[in-house]
């Protein structure tokens, strides 16, 4: 019975928490719900080919035979002339003239005013022909406002019901429309606007628009209302926001800004495409365009109308119009109803709910193979309702909450059969550090606590000015609740990049890698738990300062080398750890950090490691000095891993290697003068202390020049 409440109990956290999750966290977090129906678009493949729209496309093709856009527009006049003699059904126009026609011959009379013929006029003959063909233009709004003053003129009334005044719809300040000469001789006109959702990807499109309190049409559903014979368009919808457009037969569901959200067809050519070269020549077959839905745009990549969808990366934006024509046509929508939150909150509880019962009530071997099985058909399901209901329910909670009730029954299962292993880990504990009991625990058998010498990278790192920082504090409890927010987070990094947590020593951590466990490329985990640390500690410092009104700075130094591993200590009290001059090199490298100010600082053996891994190009890393450290006599090159808290453009990089090359090979001078250089620009202690090591040997030239910097301190 207790069993069951405890069940019942996490149910209802999960249930309350997964339900938080869905409704207040931004929705920047579900882009990835959009990318898994991305996914299943993919899986449900290319629709059959419609014949209900055919683009006329300003192709490369067309670019090479007729010319480079734009075109004169006596030739649009042509191309259209022909579509409208063929019994074009509609016509639209993906694209503005915005100006006029350059090329036009009577733009010759300003110039030359003697001239006495009549000379044609480019745009006159267009008007012409948009005033006798079937032809809805098109136009842009902007985010910004324009000097137009105009508005186009649209032969529909716009009904709003049920709407309240709160801005449902989407409004905007500017306008760009055709040259009046062209705008007035259209028919009627509509705006072309394609959204781009999360990552770059098209997924829906506007319908209506608002500018100046004034609703207008898109291009496509202007071309739909036309075809409609109906003049009077009502926008329906609640408090919520738009609801659904209706016009004569169609009654089209939208999302609450008036957004239509597009059941693309396929990837790009899914429709027919004419090259429009074809169209001026009159080289086509007149029954590819009579009683169509005509769409002229651009498939041509130089023209850059080209978009990215669930199926392609370079679709024609044409094309987006041509599916949303198609959908309405075919009244196969996907929408998103306001009723969908309810369901999602339904789907998250029954799932939470109803799979803790059923795992609870099977065995062990048995919960993985049906899970799977019943994941699957949560996702069929989902499937099934996107595609044949058309109905748009979230991804990604149900998921959460398939996966975190499985693991949260797995767990409790565990934790009711582990007591004993618990108890032996307790007694354990009490021999050697925790990272190293579970290894022990799983195997014991294998003489893995044994002294051995085992190449390791090592790591060291230390809290800055700590002294200061714990006069500040004053109170020794403000500092240790200071230094487990420090801490936690610290030690969480390195145990997920494979490492293994030596001791903590005050404020300073010492860890390493490849003992008592092998770790493949531990240099590498090494350096990423040092770039991940420096970059948390940012994330770190925000929580610190609310409480403590202080900011941490660390510096980390990391050594690869052989080192003696094992379990070492007196009897009765013991714990395994690593020994070794190598040990004591990767606590110089940490100590280094503070005399030339930087973050992270490798050594030549762990760069080497790194190097020949072929991971060096995971990080940003510089050559920074030759230092010979206190106890030893050779010296060592040493680097430092740039992270994104205190980043070195390209140029910075380059001149440091320049100086740094010139400090080597001795010439002050030339060295001198980068450094000073550098230190201008971006001044720091690194470039500071060097112009401090060139000094002496430019105001003695007597002096025995040394790159090395030798330390006689730790």
């Amino acid at each position: 019975m207790r069993n069951a409440l405890v069940k019942a109990a996490i149910a209802l956290v999960l249930s309350l928490f997964l339900t938080w999750i869905y409704l207040f966290t931004p929705q920047s977090f579900f882009s990835l719900d959009n990318k898994l129906r991305d996914l299943m678009f993919n899986i449900r493949g290319e629709l059959p080919k419609s014949d209900n729209v055919v683009i006329i496309d300003i192709d490369n093709k067309s670019l090479k035979e007729v010319g480079q856009w734009p075109w004169s527009r006596d030739v649009i006049a042509k191309l259209l002339t022909n579509l409208s003699e063929s019994k074009a059904g509609i016509i639209g126009l993906d694209m503005v003239f915005a100006e006029e026609d350059r090329s036009s011959p009577h733009r010759l009379k300003k110039k030359y005013p003697n001239i006495s013929q009549s000379l044609p006029n480019y745009d006159k003959i267009l008007a012409n022909t948009f005033a006798s063909a079937p032809v809805v233009g098109g136009y842009i709004f902007t985010g910004e406002e324009t000097k137009e003053t105009n508005t186009p003129l649209i032969p529909a009334v716009f009904i709003e019901k049920g709407l309240h005044k709160s801005t449902y719809l989407k409004e905007t300040k500017g306008i760009i429309l055709n040259t009046p000469i062209l705008q007035e001789a259209l028919y009627s006109s509509g705006f072309f606007v394609t959204k781009k959702n999360e990552g770059g990807v098209v997924r829906s499109a506007p319908l209506i628009y608002k500018y100046q309190d004034v609703i207008y049409p898109s291009l496509a559903l202007e071309m739909l209302r036309i075809y409609s014979a109906n003049n009077k368009v009502e926008v329906i919808g609640d408090e919520n926001g738009v609801e659904l457009i209706k016009f004569g037969d169609f009654s089209i569901p939208t999302e609450s800004s008036g957004e239509f959200i597009i059941n693309f067809r396929g990837p790009k050519k899914h429709f027919k495409y004419l090259s429009a070269s074809d169209i001026v020549s009159n080289n086509f077959k007149q029954s590819d365009v009579e009683n169509k839905f005509i769409l002229l745009g651009t498939s041509a990549p130089g023209l850059k109308d080209l978009r990215y969808i669930a199926y392609d990366s370079t679709f024609p934006g044409v094309e987006v119009h041509a599916n949303i024509i198609d959908n309405i046509l075919e009244g196969d929508f996907i929408q998103r109803p306001f009723v969908a939150n309810l369901y999602d909150i339904i789907i998250i509880w029954v799932l939470v709910f109803g799979l803790m019962l059923l795992f609870s009530l099977m065995t062990s071997w048995l919960v993985l193979p049906v899970a799977i099985i019943l994941f699957s058909l949560m996702l069929v399901a989902l499937y099934f309702t996107l595609f044949s209901q058309g109905l748009i329910l979230t991804l990604l909670t149900p998921i959460l909450a398939f996966w975190s009730t499985l693991i949260l029954t797995i767990a409790i299962e565990y934790f009711k059969t582990s007591k004993q292993k618990d108890q032996a880990k307790r007694i354990l504990g009490n021999k050697v550090s925790t990272s190293v009991m579970q290894h022990l625990l799983d195997n014991a058998n294998e003489g893995l606590i044994e002294p051995k010498e085992v190449e390791s990278t090592i790591f060291f790192s230390d809290i800055k000015g700590f002294t200061s920082i714990s006069e500040k504090l004053g109170s020794p409890q403000k500092l240790i609740d200071m230094l487990n927010i420090y801490m936690t987070p610290m030690t969480d990094i390195i145990i997920q990049e494979q490492g293994t947590i030596d001791k903590f020593i005050g404020d300073a951590i010492m860890a390493y890698w490849n003992a008592p466990v092998a770790v493949e490329h531990h240099a590498t985990h090494a350096v990423s738990a040092a770039v991940q640390q420096v970059e948390q500690l940012k994330v770190i410092n925000e929580i610190i300062y609310k409480t403590y009104q202080l900011r941490l700075q660390i510096g980390i130094g990391l050594h690869t080398g052989v080192v003696t591993a094992g379990d070492m200590g007196s009897v009765g009290r013991s714990d395994y750890t690593i020994i070794g001059d190598n040990v004591n090199l990767a606590s110089r490298m940490e100590g280094l950090t503070r005399v030339y100010d930087v973050d992270i600082l490798i050594s030549e053996a762990t760069y080497k490691d790194i190097k020949e891994s072929q991971h060096a190009k995971n990080f940003h890393i510089r050559a920074i000095d030759s230092v010979e450290v206190k106890g030893r006599s050779q010296a060592t090159n040493i680097y430092e891993v740039i992270t994104a808290v205190r980043p070195v453009s390209k140029e910075e990089f380059t001149l440091h290697a320049q100086a740094l090359q010139y400090f080597k090979e001795a010439n002050v001078v030339q060295a001198y003068e980068l450094f000073t250089k550098l230190n201008t620009h971006y001044p720091c202690t690194l470039y500071a202390h060097f112009i401090e090591r060139c000094t002496p040997y430019l105001e003695d030239a007597t002096l025995t020049f040394s790159p090395i910097l030798k330390m006689t301190s730790k």
